[in-house]
């Protein structure tokens, strides 16, 4: 499967912090594409269960494919890990999957940074490098 250029980034998801962390400079990186701000309540209820089970991975997967995302950006405070949220996009066949992290996850984020600060500068950075084409897919 091809990775989508930036020209085609059409719906983004975004994974924040809180519900007002968005940040404002993300819509402007990428004027054409629709977002869709998840704020953790949010994602608790994407990943509640109707059963039993701790997660319902099928709907949570079924509803992120259901949305056809073109890329993900996950936000995460210092020391939160992004890659049961990056793993759930993977799974989701959404192709851009960003976030920050020290750890090594594979190919869980299709882009990833060292965290530097709380303030998401550093994703933002890479989401801007990404949209002019300077990182590779």
């Amino acid at each position: 499967m091809a990775v989508k250029t930036s020209v085609n980034l059409q719906r983004i998801i975004v994974f924040t912090q809180s519900p007002n962390s968005a940040p404002a400079d993300l819509q402007h990186l990428c004027p054409q594409a629709s977002l869709t701000v998840v704020d953790p309540a949010q994602v608790a209820w994407l990943l509640l269960s109707q059963t039993s089970a701790p997660v319902d991975w099928q709907r949570a997967i079924a509803w992120l494919r259901q949305q056809q995302f073109d890329a993900a950006v996950i936000f995460t405070a210092p020391g939160q890990s992004p890659y049961t949220l990056g793993y759930l996009c993977y799974l989701a066949g959404i192709p851009i999957r960003i976030g920050q992290s020290c750890e090594f996850g594979g190919q869980v984020l299709s882009h990833c940074s060292p965290p530097v600060g709380g303030d998401g500068e550093q994703l933002l950075s890479l989401l801007r490098e990404w949209v002019s084409g300077q990182v590779g897919g």
